[in-house]
């Protein structure tokens, strides 16, 4: 179980709040912390079939800085022979749409998804990722996400558990609160 001190720094963290007033300790350690995230997570990782919905990604670039993550997919177009990378951000307490790339990104092909929030869980090595996906007639299902390292650290896994429905907007206007 987390303490409130390892809560807090890491609420300071993902919402970005201002260091300034913090002592040197304190801010030194959340210094530490972020450099831990950065080790773990930042990088270039190859993807899995277990993870990724879609045979043209190939690899994937995981940025993580000032609370935000950043997944750069490099996909394969078999239409114009071109690579490109497709670009996700997450940010947390703020409901964002990431569309049928954030459905195939969650192991949810062909469903349009939201996210607002994500937990660090550094002794697990784990990001678990909250959000919903439109589900039918004004209902959205809530899902958790969980994205950890598989045993050689190159290769990522995604696991994903589906809540409980929740009435909310229209497809186009996100789940409103979650």
């Amino acid at each position: 179980m987390e303490t409130l001190k390892q809560m807090s720094m890491m609420a300071v963290l993902k919402l970005g709040i201002s260091r300034s007033k913090l002592t040197k300790t304190v801010a030194k350690e959340l210094r530490v912390l972020e450099a831990s995230i950065k080790s773990d997570w930042t990088g270039i990782f190859r993807s899995r079939d277990s993870w990724f919905d879609c045979d043209m990604v190939h690899h994937v670039k995981i940025d993580w800085s000032g609370g935000e993550w950043k997944f750069q997919f490099y996909l394969d177009s078999d239409s114009d022979n071109k690579n490109y990378w497709a670009l996700i951000k997450i940010k947390a307490g703020h409901a964002i749409d990431l569309g049928y790339l954030g459905g195939s990104m969650f192991l949810l092909p062909g469903k349009k998804v939201w996210t607002d929030d994500y937990k660090i869980v550094m002794e697990d090595r784990k990001v678990i990722f909250y959000g919903a996906y439109y589900s039918h007639a004004r209902y959205w299902r809530q899902f958790k996400a969980i994205l950890s390292h598989s045993d050689d650290q190159n290769h990522l896994r995604m696991e994903v558990e589906e809540g409980r429905l929740v009435t909310g907007g229209e497809e186009d206007e996100g789940p409103g609160t979650l």
